[in-house]
């Protein structure tokens, strides 16, 4: 008796240890987290179609338990296939599909909620797609593409200040270059400059001839000249010999022509005195 009667106290002990390894809350079991009593009042509410109830009760069961697969599948169903009226929340169903194969990888749903994430994930990139700009964005967007139409006006405009600016120096080079070309060429030493107008043409040749010129000096002064000082002018120098100014020019129309001539060094032909 003695024998059966201990025999019998460890088999109760080894069916106690069994029952409750059994409703542990963390040994994954199925059976035990849909037993709970949070889980079966969200069941009591979807039946009945209190969406937010039943999701107060599932969420319930996930605080009571964090590894209830099914309380997260159940979350999962709600929130990606909402009754009449509410949104789809695909970020939270995607969320609740992923946990509970992480925590039940043998789920009898796997094949199933692979379609389901793929569906939640291209919606949520859809959504961020088509998001609204905010105003603060816009405002700055409109803002940059003032300022860029400003700078491409700004950029036209000084193209073609550019273009004209060089036009006109291209216009200046060969108006410079026509005037090297027509200038002639100083008088040599001891000569009389050409004074403008005095040409002759040969009436038998019709070829024009180099001007003759008056004598601007007597006889017993030819080639008489002055060296321009520093400061000095030409009304100076008209001054200084006591001849008209007007005589003194038109001794020398080469420093007439070019006032840039008149530097120190520059000789002066000085005309003889007319009675």
């Amino acid at each position: 008796m003695n024998l059966w009667s201990g025999l019998g106290r460890v088999l109760a002990m080894a069916s106690l240890v069994v029952l409750a390894t059994g409703c542990d809350p963390a040994s994954g079991s199925s059976v035990s987290h849909e037993d709970d009593p949070d889980f079966a009042r969200g069941k009591n509410r979807l039946a009945r179609k209190d969406l937010a109830g039943a999701i107060l009760s599932f969420e319930q069961a996930i605080a009571n338990n964090p590894a209830n697969a099914a309380a997260h599948f159940e979350l999962a169903l709600i929130f990606y296939s909402p009754s009449s009226g509410e949104k789809t929340d695909y970020v939270a169903a995607c969320y609740h599909f992923n946990r509970h194969i992480a925590l039940q990888p043998d789920s009898k749903h796997a094949d199933n909620i692979d379609g389901f994430v793929k569906v939640c994930k291209k919606e949520i990139a859809k959504d961020i797609a088509m998001a609204p700009i905010p105003p603060s964005e816009i405002n700055a967007i409109h803002s940059l593409r003032t300022q860029l139409a400003k700078a491409n006006a700004e950029n036209s405009s000084l193209k073609g200040q550019v273009e004209m600016m060089r036009g006109r120096l291209n216009q200046v080079g060969s108006e410079t270059a026509n005037i090297a070309v027509a200038t002639p060429e100083p008088p040599l030493p001891g000569t009389l400059p050409p004074v403008p107008g005095a040409g002759a043409r040969s009436p038998s040749a019709g070829i024009p001839t180099r001007p003759s010129y008056p004598s601007a000096t007597p006889a017993g002064n030819s080639g008489r000249t002055h060296k321009l000082q520093q400061g000095e002018s030409l009304y100076a120098v008209a001054r200084r010999y006591g001849i008209p100014f007007a005589q003194l020019k038109a001794a020398n129309p080469r420093l007439m022509r070019n006032s840039r001539d008149l530097k120190p060094g520059v000789t002066v032909y000085i005309p003889a005195k007319r009675n």
